[in-house]
């Protein structure tokens, strides 16, 4: 734990006093050089610092700053984005609405609208729940490119509870289905007794997707209701995507 908190201190440092040699961080720092060399070969290794031009004695912030800002950046315009429209799909719906971003192989929850009812579904802000086993998940997996979600089919489909897909030809035909209604459905896929309605949120048509929004609650309150809700989700994918900064 110490030579990560160690690491960490290096890399404010680098960041505050770029570009900074050895010598200087260690001077800094108060640390013994051959720590700092250590930490800062870490850190080069992963991306994130880099030599400063030809310099290889001096370090500057590298690309995985950048693009680590990036994502904080796009999450917080998504949010902000989505957040009126949430609100009023909340009160059409009087259901818990989420809204989630793509990472890696999940959707990581950014905001979460509770329902009016007693009996509904809560789930902490920052849950991770792979692609293949929600709404969400399965609306972001059919519009990103072949290639990847024919990667993410390779890489095994666990399940989550009994309902959850798990046949790569099944998981197909159901990406095509989205793909062709423009909302998907998770039925029980995730968590028992569940059910959910949801659609993709793209930057422009035809781009990677940034997440997707929700519809959620006891299946046995959103079944009757989830092609109505199929077309509100999508409607206020629309208006979220119409609401990003260009």
């Amino acid at each position: 734990m110490r030579s990560v908190r160690t690491t960490f201190h290096i890399l404010d440092a680098v960041a505050d006093n770029q570009p900074i040699g050895l010598s200087e961080l260690a001077r800094h720092l108060d640390l013994p050089k051959s720590t700092v060399q250590r930490s800062l070969a870490t850190l080069a290794d992963l991306g994130w610092i880099r030599p400063e031009g030809r310099d290889l004695t001096r370090w500057t912030l590298g690309e995985k700053v950048r693009i680590l800002s990036e994502k904080v950046d796009d999450v917080g315009a998504l949010r902000e984005a989505a957040l009126p429209i949430l609100g009023q799909l909340n009160s059409d719906t009087l259901e818990t609405i989420h809204l989630v971003v793509l990472e890696s192989r999940t959707v990581r929850l950014i905001e979460r609208l509770d329902s009016k009812h007693p009996l509904r579904l809560v789930q902490p802000i920052g849950t991770r729940s792979p692609l293949h086993a929600t709404s969400t998940g399965k609306a972001v997996l059919a519009h990103l490119p072949e290639a990847e979600i024919e990667a993410y089919i390779a890489a095994g489909l666990a399940p989550v509870t009994a309902s959850t897909i798990t046949d790569p030809e099944a998981l197909r035909a159901e990406l095509k289905g989205i793909r062709e209604r423009g909302y998907a459905i998770a039925d029980e896929e995730l968590t028992e007794g569940t059910m959910s309605v949801a659609a993709c949120i793209r930057p422009a048509v035809g781009a990677r997707p940034l997440g997707a929004l929700s519809v959620s609650g006891p299946a046995v309150r959103i079944r009757e209701h989830r092609h109505t809700y199929g077309h509100k989700v999508t409607q206020a994918a629309a208006q979220v995507e119409a609401n990003l900064p260009r």
